[in-house]
């Protein structure tokens, strides 16, 4: 079975000074290019969920190869216009979707989401709190797409909003753990410190 990839990109980099993040340099190399780097391990194809054109025409200058973009349709909505816009533009039954923040993306990890995903809606990994991982998870693209279009309707923009309606597979962390034992597959980046640690 294809399986796809959405990295949402569109943010704007609020914590960082409205730097765009996707193109923040880590030892040499872009935050995208590094996730895309690891996804083309995993999938068949890999769409890019972006604000606008010309957010397109500057990623696109940065990266060696042609991508599909999707463009955001609603405002003010956090990752779920994205998210819908992505999904919108999918082509195959399941969808990995994550942040443009994730430079240590584990390709098994990923793998191990889309094993999770048979015969449900999203497979999602779950920490030991309940805390969950949305934008680092698998989603079956039909009933995401419809549950999101109703949440953004409902005026709901957080992105657990459609997830609480569909049929998940929440995956235990020790599962993760067993692939990944640092859990380095989560790690985000959100202020400058982020960038000079990792960068380290």
């Amino acid at each position: 079975m294809p399986y796809s990839a959405l990295i949402l990109a569109g943010g704007m980099g609020r914590r960082l000074g409205y730097r765009e993040k996707a193109l923040i340099d880590i030892n040499g190399k872009t935050l995208i290019a590094l996730i895309i780097e690891k996804l083309e391990k995993v999938v068949d194809s890999i769409i890019i969920s972006v604000r606008d054109r010309a957010q397109e025409e500057l990623l696109k200058a940065a990266l060696s190869l042609e991508y599909r973009f999707a463009y955001d349709i609603h405002k003010n909505t956090g990752p779920m216009s994205g998210i819908l816009s992505g999904l919108s533009s999918c082509e195959d039954e399941y969808c990995f979707i994550a942040a443009c923040d994730m430079p240590f993306i584990n390709e098994n990890v990923v793998r191990l989401l889309f094993r999770r995903s048979d015969n449900f809606d999203a497979a999602i990994p779950r920490w030991e709190d309940g805390f969950l991982e949305p934008l680092h998870a698998v989603y079956r693209c039909v009933p995401m797409i419809h549950e999101t279009k109703q949440a953004i309707e409902r005026g709901e923009t957080i992105i657990l909003a459609p997830v609480f309606k569909m049929k998940v597979n929440y995956v235990p962390m020790d599962d993760v753990r067993k692939l990944d034992p640092d859990l380095r597959t989560f790690i985000n980046i959100n202020t400058n410190d982020d960038i000079q640690k990792l960068s380290r």
